[in-house]
């Protein structure tokens, strides 16, 4: 063990950069591999720490060392975790294998390599002297910094290593998933501090270590408890409330056919049809119980068309809505009219059992590259370009309000569309203004047989947790599955490719979340906390002078 320890001590920088990238992209969901979350950072805190120790060199060389460390790092995790990306850029933005996967390792992993320099960089740059004091600072400014740190999807590290946790995660109602960094940040920090002490010879006081991990194991004993105790007393409420009977349809349409409807009106007319159909088998095939609502669900891009601007498919749906006494919820486009041209909007539909359009809901967060163009206004010559080379891209106005719909006067749903779920703010926006469940339509035919729908499901998963809300996901080719308020799954799920429906009477009632209503409050006691142990350090010289 001592040799392989020496031999850690004295292999290159790069090669522990590989490996952190290699454990965070192989922690991803879909991976099954949630383990590794807990030391999937550890070999890049080390090569921190190596370019920290470094006394002769400057703070531009430190700051271009530590900027790389975690480009290389963040560059190799979202190749492996996220091949989606990759998928998608090569089949349906027509780039070459070459070009697709630049755009996941330079252009996503760029983002993940803020999100790593950031939290875990800039502490580096600013802390002066290593030993036992800085690990709680670094610890208290990654759980203020990363909720708000760019980010493609919700992809956080506290999240994807406690997806498999069902106690544990359960706290994170209290301090929200990125809260869940105090185990899986925690762990690989004092594997730092351990390796400060046993490999470095650095003079840490033992009763600093021993304190450091009883008050980490006594944080996971107030988690577990917390957590049996929160799933024992929410599991006897889940079936309180308003019901509401849910059939949400998987039609699982092929790219091809989708492309097909874009200008054939009676393919368009053939595919509504088709989902009228489907629809009609599922509301015949489910018991009905005329004392409670129905709400049929259909996923994103599932109709065919503009519903406010082609009018001539308007009454198959109000047809259908009054004859089998349902509401129905749905995904379209829309679009105003202005002088600088059309400005497209990706919307959700709430259609009554009466076939009147109760609400609608302008979807929010747009995939760059996918759904608008960064910085098109400010670059027009750029945008141009792009509009050129990459083919399938929609440009849709970002929606503004956190819209809740009422199906009836007791029940309120919400209807983030797709990658709306990765936005911290939106489903907790929305659930504060009284949705009592989500139902996340989505479209995922792009990104193929990959991991895409894991990702968007465990961030949906967290969701649920964070707000205590149970939420739909929803996808046209799947995976389709309802999570309850405590994340776990509801009755069946339907796989990927799957064609099908999900058929469940939920209880709808507003649970109490202490995340969704004081997030702001939870984030200000860690800035206090970030802030006592700063001033702690500077008043002793802990961590502000040199080593």
């Amino acid at each position: 063990m001592i040799p392989l320890i020496k031999q850690l001590k004295g292999s290159p920088s790069w090669c522990w950069v590989v490996v952190s990238g290699i454990l965070l992209g192989l922690n991803a969901p879909g991976r099954h591999t949630q383990i590794l979350g807990m030391i999937s950072l550890f070999p890049l805190f080390l090569v921190l720490d190596r370019i920290h120790a470094n006394q002769e060199s400057t703070w531009k060389r430190k700051f271009g060392r530590i900027l790389a460390a975690c480009w290389g790092t963040g560059s190799i995790a979202a190749l492996i975790g996220t091949s989606w990306i990759t998928y998608a850029s090569q089949v349906f933005g027509q780039l070459p294998w070459v070009g697709a996967v630049l755009i996941t390792g330079l252009g996503y992993g760029f983002e993940v390599t803020l999100v790593l320099f950031i939290c875990f960089g800039i502490p580096m740059l600013i802390i002066r002297r290593r030993g036992w004091w800085d690990i709680p600072v670094r610890l208290s400014f990654f759980l203020i910094i990363e909720p708000f740190c760019p980010r493609l999807f919700n992809w956080t590290f506290g999240g994807l290593t406690f997806a498999g946790f069902p106690w544990i995660s359960q706290i994170a109602d209290v301090i929200g998933s990125s809260g869940l960094g105090i185990f899986s940040i925690g762990f690989s920090l004092l594997l730092v501090i351990m390796w400060r002490w046993k490999v470095e010879h650095l003079p840490i006081p033992l009763r600093a270590i021993r304190g450091m991990v009883i008050l980490y194991l006594l944080l996971w004993c107030i988690g577990f408890l917390y957590g049996v105790s929160k799933v024992e007393s929410l599991k006897g409420h889940l079936n309180e409330g308003a019901p509401l009977h849910v059939i949400a349809l998987q039609p699982n349409f092929s790219f091809q056919q989708l492309r097909s409807n874009a200008m054939d009106y009676f393919a368009k007319e053939r595919s509504l049809r088709e989902l009228l159909r489907h629809s009609i088998q599922a509301i015949n095939e489910s018991p009905e119980n005329p004392s409670i609502p129905r709400l049929v669900i259909w996923p994103e891009s599932a109709y065919p068309s503009a519903y406010f601007k082609d009018v001539r498919l308007q009454p198959l749906v109000r047809d259908f809505s009054r004859r089998y006494r349902t509401s129905i919820l749905f995904n379209s486009v829309d679009w105003d009219e202005t002088l600088s041209g059309r400005r497209f909007y990706g919307i959700a539909v709430l259609m009554d059992s009466n076939g009147e359009v109760k609400g609608r809901y302008n979807k929010i967060f747009r995939m760059p590259f996918g759904e608008y163009i960064p910085g098109a206004r400010i670059f027009p010559s750029y945008a141009r370009w792009v509009r050129k080379h990459i083919a399938n891209l929609s440009e849709y106005q970002e929606g503004e309000e956190f819209t809740v719909l009422n199906v009836s006067d007791e029940l309120q749903v919400c209807a983030p569309i797709c990658f709306d779920a990765l936005s911290p703010a939106i489903i907790r926006n929305m659930a504060r203004n009284g949705a009592k469940l989500v139902i996340n339509i989505s479209n995922l035919i792009w990104f193929g047989n990959t991991n895409a729908s894991d990702q968007l499901e465990m961030t949906l998963r967290w969701k649920a947790i964070e707000n205590r809300v149970p939420i739909f996901l929803l996808s046209n080719n799947g995976e389709s599955l309802l999570i309850d308020a405590l994340g776990m799954d509801v009755g069946k799920r339907l796989g990927l490719f799957e064609k099908g429906y999900l058929d469940h009477t939920i209880f709808l009632k507003q649970h109490s979340s202490i995340y969704r209503e004081y997030a702001r409050w939870i984030y200000a006691i860690i800035a206090l906390l970030f802030i006592v142990l700063t001033m702690l350090g500077t008043k002793h010289g802990r961590f502000f002078h040199k080593e």
